[in-house]
């Protein structure tokens, strides 16, 4: 059996970006099948997002955070996760953290194709 994964490398503090980007999703109702669907598998990568977000958070000294954080979804994750990113980053005012998201956007998108 085929697993499709994807692997991102995040800086610390971009990991926590992006956890606290998506952390709405927490909020959300699903209604449909579909949304279910889609709502379950957004609540995994939030999950596993705000893991590496508190790892982050952990690596306070200089060295480990130049030290990049590996994320391993799984093809329907990181579709879904590229998926939210680009709902998301309209909305996002601030240009460094916009810059952040959009470049894991990209990244997302390159390896999902």
């Amino acid at each position: 059996m085929l697993v499709m994964k994807i692997d991102l490398r995040l800086a610390p503090e971009t990991a926590i970006i992006i956890a606290a980007t998506i952390e709405s999703v927490y909020n959300t109702k699903a209604c449909t099948r579909r949304e279910k669907s889609l709502l379950s598998i957004s609540l995994d990568i939030a999950a596993k997002l705000d893991a590496k977000a508190v790892l982050a958070k952990s690596k306070r000294n200089q060295f480990d955070a130049k030290k990049k954080l590996k994320v391993t979804l799984k093809h329907h994750e990181a579709d879904m996760l590229e998926l939210l990113l680009l709902q998301k980053v309209q909305g996002i005012e601030e240009p460094y953290i916009k810059q952040q998201i959009q470049k894991t956007i990209d990244d997302l998108n390159q390896k999902l194709a």
